[in-house]
């Protein structure tokens, strides 16, 4: 008796597995308002990132120009970012910590702003309209060393968009960026000020120009509070990426969410600490917990695993979905 209970419990156990299996092999399903998001059947093996020299030198098309500390734009020397320093920072407010601002700027950048993909298709007259594309790190990500931080696979994303959309004859132009700007205070705030004041100005400098937004992390925060702030100027010309935004060990709790830009929230919930819906109608919440990625080389490296917080960027199926919502809305 015993024996065919465990024989039968076997059977059921196996089916279960199955519908679970079948149910995230589909690629995408829609549960509750939520997606469900998985690696497809057949999926490659997932792979790391290959670390570039730096981040400037993991773009795929030629981008011009070099990256930056923020604090180092400090010109007049008084501890602050203003328009002091240089009319194009007017509105902008950011103190400066003694003795940490500008420190080492060969090793250390917080910030990239590049060059268009085609000169020439970057403006107003041309066929279509020019996009920004703008990735935001995770904590400890350094600009000119790669091996910081946890969000290397942001890169695939803007290689991957930008080589679509040129495709499509869409001229692009990224900027790379930290979560936070290294010797300022409060670090994360002060970054999500910059950012807004740098990408406002490029929308209004260029009425036709679309950005892309997309944040890792404390990035998932720095796009949810710079989209807010300009949101009721530019939301219908924005687009927010959020992957695992979190708040965690943030120098705020920073609860700013845009009303009109879409975002597109992509979380997992492996961990317990991570994995929050967002309950706004501009808002497509994706649960990716059961995608696979590489496992992170912070914790070994080598095969790969269900995502955690740290490779969720680097799971090739939030990396399709991303692309594929961005390139959408992009080329529409």
């Amino acid at each position: 008796m015993k024996l065919a209970a465990f024989a039968l419990l076997g059977v059921v156990c196996v089916a279960a597995v199955t519908i679970i299996v079948l149910t995230f092999s589909s690629g995408t399903s829609r549960t509750a308002g939520v997606e469900a998001i998985a690696t497809r059947a057949p999926a490659p093996t997932p792979a790391p990132t290959p670390l570039p020299r730096t981040w400037q030198a993991g773009l795929r098309l030629p981008s011009a120009g070099a990256p930056e500390l923020i604090s180092c734009r400090d010109r007049n020397g008084d501890g602050r970012l203003d328009g002091r320093d240089d009319a194009q920072l007017a509105g902008l407010d950011i103190a400066l910590v003694p003795g940490e601002a500008c420190r080492d700027p060969q090793q250390h950048a917080d910030f990239y702003a590049g060059t268009p993909s085609d000169a020439a298709g970057f403006s107003c007259s041309a066929k279509r309209p020019p996009l920004l594309i703008v990735a935001v790190a995770s904590a400890g990500s350094d600009l000119l060393a790669p091996k910081e931080g946890e969000s290397i696979g942001e890169l695939d994303m803007v290689n991957a968009i930008q080589a679509q959309v040129r495709a499509a004859g869409t001229s692009s132009l990224p900027i790379l960026a930290a979560s936070a700007v290294f010797g300022a205070r409060p670090p994360q705030t002060s970054m999500e000020q910059w950012l807004t004041q740098q990408i406002g100005l490029r929308l209004i400098a260029m009425p036709c120009l679309r950005t892309a937004i997309i944040g890792h992390s404390h990035g998932g925060v720095t796009v949810t509070s710079v989209t807010a702030a300009l949101d009721a100027r530019f939301g219908r010309r924005m687009f927010g990426v959020l992957l695992d935004r979190t708040t965690v060990l943030y120098d705020r709790q920073a609860k700013e969410m845009p009303r009109q830009t879409p975002l597109l929230n992509i979380y997992q919930a492996n961990e317990g600490w991570h994995g929050e819906a967002i309950d706004q109608a501009n808002v497509t919440n994706v649960d990716a917990s059961m995608a696979m990625a590489p496992v992170a080389p912070s914790d070994g490296g080598g095969g790969s695993a269900l995502v955690s917080h740290k490779t969720l960027d680097d799971a090739p199926a939030v990396q399709r979905r991303v692309v594929d919502a961005v390139v959408a809305w992009a080329t529409r």
